[in-house]
């Protein structure tokens, strides 16, 4: 019984590892502007997403912030995933009030490169009218982990004080488990 305790204590921190070290391939299937995209305060123009070549994936937009995204400036991201003929919602990102210092603390290479026209690497982002040119979608660097299958990500910013929406995209995305 010793010799079979002795055992499982030995095997045990290398095999539970194993089957929690999964990793996942992540395919954009396409970004879109929010359906209320025209009744927001600042629409997003000239979207285009499109394949740059065979494995890669580009994104053509222009977007205006009508005033800095400051610490009055909230947002929010919804996931859902794709399920039974309908997106089902999983609990991810609630309203957060300054939405900025979020995601430059959780997507910070997207958004120090979306940015890069403003001082990227800290907030507040002024106003102004920004532009992404064959912006080239990596997702090598999404580090949150999910299962396989479709998800939905609805990143929309808003005024903390009216709640008007501020700007909103979509983003479809295929999860894809490898082993």
């Amino acid at each position: 019984m010793l010799k079979l305790v002795a055992v499982i204590a030995f095997l045990l921190p290398h095999a539970f590892p194993a089957f929690m070290k999964n990793q996942y391939e992540v395919d954009v299937e396409n970004v879109l502007a929010c359906p209320n995209n025209e009744r927001t305060r600042n629409p997003i123009r000239n979207l285009k997403f499109f394949h740059y070549n065979r494995t890669h994936k580009a994104l053509n937009l222009d977007f205006t912030y009508d005033k800095p995204l400051d610490e009055k400036v909230g947002g929010s991201i919804v996931v859902e995933r794709w399920g039974d003929g309908g997106w089902i919602k999983i609990p991810f990102m609630g309203f957060q009030p300054n939405f900025c210092q979020n995601m430059l603390r959780f997507f910070k290479k997207m958004w120090v490169y979306i940015h890069t026209k403003a001082h990227p690497d800290r907030c507040p982002i002024p106003a102004g009218k920004y532009s992404l040119r064959n912006y080239m979608l990596d997702t090598t660097t999404v580090s949150i982990p999910f299962w396989s299958g479709r998800f939905r990500f609805t990143s929309t910013y808003e005024d903390v004080e009216t709640k008007e929406i501020f700007l909103c995209m979509i983003y479809i995305f295929k999860v894809t488990e490898s082993f």
